[in-house]
């Protein structure tokens, strides 16, 4: 999904380097390599294909001197987890030997790129794609005619350094899970109090990313302070998870009331034949990948590229044959065609009208249910603001 984020927030037409084994397959090597991919071979491949790198990097060059623009990822390998890995020397490598082949004339910039996912595998969620200040080959011209393996190392650390900024870098692995789990709780009210940006979506990003920042400070100059709040947070959600609850039903205990869940309510039923529509048209393609074809992927950070591959065939073979019944049982074109055109943006509202509906059932059981079973969510409700207000209080000291 990477690279389809940068190509549709550039105008250029970008050659990438992907791992190698992704190539095994001739008929799929064929079609990465008509989608502008190459492969780049590492050590987990084998070092006898080690050497196909140079065919590759002479490739590359070749591009360079074209003025074409090349991407790769400098981590060369990949995680579920919002934490960037140790930086190989490829893209260093690559620029600077190519930079050297052209005696520096080539004026080679190197663009760091952070994408951030709401969630990695999740429907509906946001993406951010963020494009940092271009690092000059030319800068490590002097260290790399003296030491070329010393200006490689230099210049890798410089990306890596340049990366971290544009991404929501989590540096702890001892706490990692409580970082996740602080910044989900919290990051929206960080967010109404400190202003970072116009649109809603850069602005909860940036107060997430600040409130990691002051954690981690609080991590390194308060530890006893941390270690008290990392205890609150794992109370809390140790007994969410005992109760079988999700935060997202605590979050809105407060504001529960008669009037307005009914409000909700109604709302909920005048939007049903919307929410019918999208659903009938969608369910099946939309379950098909999830529910039938995933034990095909072994990496679940594969997940979302999976849905993406899979709902590229499956979504427009399934609106054709619906649309195409349409017409048979209406005897109407115009309204087939519609139905076609209608059919993806109805089945994302639907999923939207879906939560809502989740979220209103949920509040009217809360206040259809018995004293104890109010008791015992508003008691969680209790705990989550006050580890909010005890991570706000002190994470920004």
């Amino acid at each position: 999904m990477d690279p389809l984020a940068i190509a549709c927030t550039n105008s250029y037409q970008t050659m990438w380097l992907a791992r190698a084994d992704l190539f095994k397959s001739k008929m799929v090597s064929s079609i990465l390599k008509y989608l502008k991919l190459l492969p780049v071979y590492r050590i987990r491949d084998g070092k006898d294909n080690l050497s196909n790198n140079e065919y590759i990097f002479q490739q590359v060059t070749l591009l360079l001197e074209n003025q074409q623009t090349v991407a790769l990822f400098p981590e060369a390998a990949h995680s579920g987890r919002r934490q960037m890995l140790p930086h190989k020397k490829a893209i260093p490598r690559i620029s600077l030997e190519a930079e050297a082949k052209n005696n520096f004339k080539l004026d080679l910039q190197i663009v760091p790129v952070g994408i951030y996912y709401d969630h990695y595998w999740a429907f509906n969620r946001s993406m951010i794609v963020v494009y940092g200040e271009a690092i000059s080959i030319d800068k490590y011209r002097q260290e790399y005619e003296e030491n070329p393996q010393k200006a490689m190392l230099s210049l890798r650390d410089e990306i890596f350094d340049r990366l971290a900024p544009l991404t929501l870098q989590i540096n702890s692995d001892t706490y990692y899970q409580d970082y996740e789990d602080l910044r989900l709780l919290a990051g929206k009210t960080y967010s109404k109090s400190n202003f970072f940006n116009k649109n809603k979506h850069l602005q909860l990003f940036y107060a997430e990313k600040a409130l990691i920042s002051q954690l981690e400070h609080m991590e390194t100059s308060r530890p006893e302070e941390f270690g008290e709040l990392i205890e609150k947070s794992k109370r809390y959600f140790g007994t969410l998870k005992e109760s079988k609850f999700k935060d997202w039903q605590i979050e809105g205990i407060s504001n529960f009331s008669w009037p307005r869940s009914l409000g909700k309510f109604f709302a909920a039923l005048a939007s049903l034949p919307i929410f019918i529509f999208g659903f009938v048209f969608n369910a099946i393609p939309f379950i098909i990948p999830r529910k039938y074809l995933h034990q095909k992927v072994k990496n679940i950070t594969f997940l979302s590229t999976f849905n993406f591959g899979a709902g590229l065939i499956i979504y427009p073979i399934a609106y054709a044959i619906e649309a195409g019944l349409i017409k048979a049982f209406t005897q109407s074109g115009t309204l087939a065609v519609a139905a076609f055109i209608l059919m993806p943006f109805a089945g994302k509202y639907a999923w939207q009208l879906l939560q809502f509906y989740r979220k209103t059932l949920f509040g009217l059981s809360f206040l259809a249910g018995n004293k104890t079973y109010q008791h015992k969510l508003g008691q969680l409700a209790k705990q989550r603001n006050e580890l909010i207000n005890y991570v706000i209080a002190n994470a920004i000291k």
